[in-house]
C-alpha cells in the first residue's frame, strides 16, 4: 500500500468500506465529443492524446463511454441488435485508448447505458418502456428507453454486458450511466405489460402509480443493474453506477426514497443487492452550477461541493464505496445558465480533494476546449 493509500485508509476509512484499490482520480472519456474536438486525427493519435491529458493531470482512471445509444458501439462487435459507431467505432477508438491506458498503468471502466438502445428499441415493440395508454414513452426523439421488467430485454441485456467483458477482459469495471426509466419525474414510464405484471403480482389489490407501483418500478432498475454487476463479476470485473443526485433549494439532498419514488433510482435497494449482484461503487452527481441554475439561491457555490460529498457519503453509509462526481459544464436551469469559471472548477475539486478519496471529472472534451487542465490538478 502506498503511503497516500495508507494515509486515506487511516483517516477516511470510516467513510467507505468497500475501498477501490487507491484513492481514485477519474476523468469521464466520451469519444462522441471527437467529431468536434479532433476532426483531423485518427484513433490512434487521439488515443495518444488523451492518454497524455491523463498523464498530466495525474489520472489513475478513465471512465470510457463504450456505447453510443443511439449511434452504437466504439469498439467492434458483432452482438445481436447492435451496430458499431459509423466513425470512431470502426477505428475502435474504445480499443485504442483502453490498451494504451493499461499499458500506461491507467485504469478503464467502461460505461454503458442500460436501458437506452435504439437498435433493441427498434426490433422489438414490446421490449419498450410504455405510457400508461399502452403507447410507446419516447421523451425525446433520441432517447429509446427499454422496459427493466421484460424477461427478453434482461436476457439480451445480459448477452452485451457479456459481449463487452469478453472482449475487453482487463477493464478495471463496468458502470452504468444514470440508469432512466422516466425523463421528467412524471410518472408517465413505465406500464410495459411486463412491468404491471410484476407489480400485480406483489400488489394483486395495488393501483398502476401508486407509491407501491412506484417502488416496483424503481426495483426493475435495480434488478437490471445487479445482471449487469453479476456478468461482470463473474470474470472479475468490477461494477458501479453513475447517477445525478439531485438538491432541493435550500441546499439539501433528495432522500433515497425521493429519489425512488421520483426517479426511479432506489440507492437503498441497490446497495441491497447480495454476493454477485452488489456494486462496487456509487457515483454522485453533485454539481452546484445544476442547481444554482435551477434555483437561484446562493447557497450552490463551489463550496457547497464539500457539504453535499459528505451528504452523499452518509447516504451511502459504507455499503460501497462512493465517488463523487464534479463538472466544468454550463447547466441551463429555470432560473438562469451558469458556467462555472476555470477558479470555481478547481475550487469545487480543491474543497473536496483533501476529504474525499474518490473524486471523477467531467470531461474530457469540455476540459480539453477550455484548456483546463491545470485547474483539474488542483485534485492532487
Amino acid at each position: 500500500m502506498s503511503r497516500l493509500s495508507a494515509f486515506f485508509f487511516i483517516f477516511f476509512a470510516p467513510l467507505f468500506v468497500f475501498a477501490l484499490d487507491t484513492p481514485l482520480r477519474g476523468l469521464r472519456v466520451d469519444p462522441s465529443y471527437f467529431y468536434a474536438l479532433y476532426p483531423t486525427m485518427n484513433a490512434k493519435e487521439v488515443a495518444q492524446k488523451v492518454i497524455e491529458r491523463a498523464q498530466f493531470s495525474q489520472v489513475n482512471t478513465l471512465f470510457l463511454y463504450a456505447y453510443n445509444p443511439s449511434n452504437g458501439a466504439f469498439y467492434s462487435t458483432d452482438y445481436s441488435l447492435t451496430d458499431i459507431e459509423p466513425h470512431w467505432g470502426k477505428q475502435n477508438i474504445f480499443g485504442e485508448i483502453y490498451n494504451l491506458a493499461l499499458k500506461n498503468n491507467i485504469k478503464v471502466i467502461a460505461v454503458i447505458a442500460i436501458t437506452d438502445f435504439k437498435d433493441a428499441w427498434e426490433a422489438n415493440p414490446d421490449w419498450r418502456a410504455k405510457l400508461i395508454t399502452g403507447g410507446d414513452y419516447q421523451p425525446m426523439p433520441h432517447v429509446f428507453l427499454l422496459s427493466a421488467w421484460h424477461p427478453e430485454f434482461r436476457e439480451w441485456f445480459r448477452g452485451f454486458v457479456k459481449d463487452l467483458v469478453t472482449r475487453f477482459p482487463n477493464l478495471y469495471a463496468v458502470e452504468s450511466v444514470e440508469p432512466t426509466i422516466d425523463c421528467y419525474w412524471k410518472m408517465e414510464s413505465d406500464y410495459n405489460p411486463e412491468a404491471n405484471k410484476a407489480f400485480f403480482e406483489r400488489y394483486p389489490h395495488g393501483k398502476l402509480g401508486d407509491k407501491s407501483w412506484r417502488k416496483v418500478r424503481a426495483q426493475g432498475v435495480t434488478e437490471l443493474l445487479g445482471i449487469m454487476a453479476e456478468t461482470s463479476h463473474a470474470v472479475n470485473i468490477k461494477a458501479g453506477v453513475v447517477q445525478t443526485w439531485p438538491a432541493t433549494a435550500n441546499g439539501n439532498l433528495f432522500t433515497s426514497e425521493r429519489m425512488r419514488d421520483e426517479v426511479g433510482y432506489d440507492l437503498d435497494g441497490i446497495l441491497s443487492l447480495k454476493k454477485k449482484q452488489k456494486m462496487d461503487f456509487i457515483v454522485g452527481e453533485l454539481l452546484w452550477q445544476q442547481w444554482l441554475g435551477e434555483y437561484g439561491t446562493s447557497v450552490f457555490t463551489p463550496k457547497w461541493t464539500l457539504k453535499a460529498a459528505k451528504k452523499f457519503i452518509a447516504l451511502v453509509a459504507d455499503r460501497a464505496a462512493a465517488i463523487i462526481h464534479v463538472e466544468i459544464s454550463t447547466w441551463h436551469g429555470q432560473h438562469s445558465s451558469v458556467t462555472p469559471n476555470l477558479e470555481e472548477f478547481q475550487q469545487s475539486l480543491a474543497v473536496i480533494s483533501k476529504v474525499i478519496p474518490h473524486i471523477d471529472v467531467y470531461d474530457y472534451s469540455q476540459i480539453e476546449n477550455r484548456q483546463a487542465w491545470e485547474e483539474l490538478l488542483a485534485w492532487k
